[in-house]
């Protein structure tokens, strides 16, 4: 299938596949659930780290932080797609083809299946930021190809789009509200273990 060795391709580092499907209508739909399906392992990455942990409530947060988690992160990747289009297009007047973008940047959420890797309890924050970073750099390399922008100004417009989702992130981690993937995770975890919200189990 076109999309499976796509994505083969791109796991090999062949950014030539973000051209491709920034040209490719058809490529449209798959790059959404691909996103999905990445920002749903994000959010798996930081359940297993919250399970590999000893704390209570799994069944709990596997739908919060997983389900909940993936589709507010789906609906926040959208909000830095928006806001990074929206930024080159006032620092470079340049017209963003919202569907080329759609497309190269849905492809470029591969790196966000190594948080898989944050079930590894002594590496998992550091796993959990790297897959994150390596997010923010492919999509950096989606949203040039998809604008013909490089540069201070391409980087600006994808550095406040993140900025964007981080935010969003953040603010919907908390003791009581979970519903946030992978590293994140980690907000809402320190301040429930230090008003005593969750408890350990062996």
């Amino acid at each position: 299938m076109p999309t499976l060795a796509r994505l083969r391709r791109l796991a090999m580092l062949d950014l030539t596949v973000l051209d491709e499907v920034r040209l490719d209508a058809a490529a449209t739909l798959p790059a959404v659930l691909i996103a999905v399906v990445n920002l749903a392992l994000l959010g798996l990455g930081g359940w297993l780290w919250w399970v590999v942990s000893g704390l209570g409530d799994r069944w709990g947060m596997l739908l919060k932080s997983v389900v909940l988690g993936t589709g507010f992160a789906a609906a926040a990747w959208i909000v830095w797609l928006i806001v990074a289009t929206v930024v080159l297009n006032r620092l470079t007047r340049t017209a963003v083809d919202v569907g080329a973008l759609l497309r190269a940047a849905g492809f470029a959420t591969l790196p966000l299946s190594l948080a898989l890797l944050m079930a590894v309890r002594p590496i998992a924050f550091g796993i959990g930021v790297t897959a994150l970073a390596a997010w923010v750099a492919m999509t950096q390399v989606a949203l040039q190809r998809a604008s013909g922008r490089a540069g201070s100004e391409a980087l600006a417009a994808n550095l406040a789009g993140f900025a964007a989702w981080a935010v969003i992130m953040s603010l919907l981690a908390s003791a009581t509200n979970q519903t946030v993937p992978g590293p994140f995770l980690a907000e809402s975890i320190w301040e429930a273990v230090t008003r005593g919200r969750v408890t350990f189990t062996p």
